[in-house]
């Protein structure tokens, strides 16, 4: 579903990614692992459009992403890629059913419409007593829960998570595990995930280890559903 081919990338003197070239498969939970400055957010960020590379090509079912202008990239990342965080960017004036349904309203959905799709994820989350709390009344995995759901609204092709678990305690990052897992198996949704977490390699399909920014091992772990 996702190309990326010869992907390099530079700031300044120093390179980051060095030729990467990578595929990511439909319905596929990827973990992407390796210590700090192998170059997985940058690589992550690239492959959801945030960055652009300085030579080779992004593309999703054959659109190329480094092709396409600001705004039809903007227009392409909003209905097609969900970001989950480090650190939800839960908007604090908001309530949670509110947070989930900005995307869909941005992408031109009326209020009610996305704020009814928002319910009815937050719901399936765990989230149904919760839906007018604002974010400083949720607890850390909660928060989460609620940005993976912003993270789905529009139904997008895949959904790419920076340090989904980093900031949370064993109790929670398991809770966040354990939605990934069932989300990848009951929707078959696709997920690209960066982590420090070596318990998150239990989750995933493939595991790609990464290290002074190039790709050291890409390793199936278990086989998904044809």
């Amino acid at each position: 579903m996702i190309t990326l081919s010869n992907i390099t990338k530079t700031y300044g003197t120093l390179t980051v990614l060095h030729d990467i070239s990578l595929t990511v498969g439909e319905g596929e939970l990827m973990a992407i692992v390796g210590p700090s400055g192998a170059g997985k957010t940058t690589l992550l960020q690239i492959a959801g459009s945030l960055d652009r590379p300085d030579s080779g090509t992004v593309s999703y079912d054959g659109t190329d992403l480094t092709s396409l202008p600001d705004r039809k990239l903007s227009e392409f990342r909003n209905r097609n890629i969900g970001f989950v965080f480090q650190f939800h960017q839960l908007l604090p004036e908001f309530t949670a059913v509110e947070n989930v349904a900005m995307p869909a309203m941005i992408a031109g959905i009326g209020r009610r419409e996305a704020e009814a799709e928002a319910r009815r994820l937050l719901d399936m989350l765990g989230l149904a007593g919760r839906l007018q709390h604002r974010p400083s009344q949720l607890s850390g995995g909660e928060k989460q829960r609620c940005a993976i759901a912003r993270a789905l609204i529009n139904k997008p092709r895949v959904v790419l998570a920076d340090e989904p678990t980093g900031s949370l305690d064993s109790h929670n990052r398991q809770e966040i595990q354990d939605t990934f897992r069932r989300l990848r198996d009951e929707l078959r949704q696709t997920f690209v995930i960066v982590t420090h977490d070596p318990s998150m390699e239990a989750v995933a399909d493939r595991v790609v280890h990464m290290a002074d920014g190039r790709i050291e091992a890409d390793t199936s772990v278990r086989q998904t559903d044809a």
